[in-house]
């Protein structure tokens, strides 16, 4: 960066400009930046300083060289983070710095961190609970933070993140990850008659092994009955910094699939969308709509109001006043069950692996990259593949050298 001299104040009629160099044009002459109407010489001064400071950090609204975390931090939000991921990857971030990243760092300057104290609030967090892939997303956000604080900004040397790793003993599962037997399966869908919502809800979760927003974004032109199957193209999420629900791409690339669904469930879907076609004609203008506006927010009003510019979605998993099925709401019933999302999606794959399914199969019904992921993750060891394992060995111990020895003894 170019060497620059400092700001110089001239007064031009009544008022007074600010003036100063940055750096030189393509043809090599000199950039000069200035800026006028200032009522007095020091709101001039103080403007031109204020302005060569942001210009010095590469035009990114920096103005002091002493700034605070919380100051860069939020900054980074909305001038970085905002213009270069998705609003829900936007609003992980966000809860990530608002109870993980800014309460340990109240106060103190970027330019005074080091990576002691980095370590130190890694440890800090370790010991409050939080699982290994929790710290490790929270270690990437401040890593780009104060990567962004090295270059454009400049106001720190080094990023003292850089050094710091999650603790190996940090836990790399929290959520339990359940097996649903088929006998709580049928217990659950009896609490749920067929006019329930829920019932609909529950039985995508356990038939596909969908993530809860793929099967809260499931529309019905994602469906084909007659050839019974489903593709994922969608997910519904929440953006906190956004403060609005929408229509989003799936969480990766290899998350959009298509595959084939039973013919139970094909049923149950039939029946569901009858209900739905039922209520909407028996709510006439006053049925609720979910619409989509072109950013992906939806939208939710009355079936007689005007709606330009909007396109409707037809979600499989609504309200009978048409209204969107609430995530909370679903979390809330399955966790006084004493179950989750995380449950039926495990449960499928754990079927699935069990019944002799290749992984790699099971890993694309499910979105996974490999079948690693699945095998990792989703099946459980349970009973029965213990003993489909044991039942193996013992097929191939068939023809072993203890085999044919113990077959000899018996025949002498």
């Amino acid at each position: 960066m170019a060497k620059i001299s400092t700001v110089r104040i001239r007064k031009r009629g009544k008022t007074f400009s600010y003036i100063f160099e940055a750096g030189r044009k393509e043809d090599g002459k000199r950039k000069v930046i200035e800026k006028g109407g200032f009522p007095t010489r020091e709101a001039a001064y103080e403007a031109g300083t204020a302005a060569f400071t942001d210009w010095k950090h590469g035009n990114i609204g920096i103005t002091s060289e002493a700034v605070t975390v919380k100051e860069f931090v939020e900054h980074w939000q909305k001038n970085v983070a905002a213009v270069n991921v998705k609003p829900t990857t936007l609003s992980a971030y966000d809860s990530i710095i608002r109870t993980r990243i800014l309460p340990h760092f109240v106060g103190m300057r970027v330019q005074d961190l080091t990576p002691g104290m980095m370590d130190q609030w890694i440890r800090k967090l370790h010991k409050g609970g939080l699982a290994y892939e929790s710290l490790r997303k929270t270690l990437v956000i401040m890593r780009l933070v104060l990567d962004f604080a090295v270059y454009p900004a400049e106001i720190i040397a080094s990023n003292p993140v850089r050094y710091i790793k999650v603790p190996r003993s940090a836990p790399r599962d929290v959520i339990p990850r359940i097996v649903i037997p088929q006998e709580r399966m049928a217990e659950l869908l009896g609490k749920y008659p067929v006019s329930d919502p829920m019932r609909i809800a529950v039985l995508l979760l356990y038939h596909t092994g969908m993530r809860l927003g793929e099967v809260l974004g499931l529309a019905w032109d994602a469906i084909d009955l007659d050839g019974r199957s489903l593709s994922v193209t969608q997910q519904s999420v929440y953006a906190r910094t956004k403060k609005g629900h929408y229509i989003a791409e799936p969480k990766t690339p290899t998350s959009v699939r298509r595959f084939p669904i039973d013919e139970e469930l094909c049923r149950e879907l039939e029946r569901w969308r009858g209900i739905q076609q039922a209520d909407e004609e028996t709510g006439g203008a006053a049925h609720v709509v979910v619409y989509r506006k072109e950013d992906g927010r939806i939208v939710q009003q009355s079936k007689g109001l005007p709606h330009d510019g909007l396109s409707r979605v037809c979600l499989v998993c609504t309200r009978r006043d048409g209204s969107m099925l609430p995530r909370q709401g679903i979390t809330n019933a399955l966790a006084a069950e004493g179950l989750n999302a995380h449950s039926f999606r495990h449960t499928h794959a754990t079927l699935l692996i069990e019944n002799g399914a290749a992984p790699k199969g099971v890993a694309g019904r499910l979105g996974h990259r490999n079948a690693v992921i699945t095998q990792n993750l989703y099946t459980h060891n349970t009973e029965k593949l213990q003993e489909d394992t044991a039942a193996i060995f013992e097929k191939a111990m068939q023809t072993s050298p203890l085999s044919r020895q113990n077959a000899d003894n018996e025949i002498r």
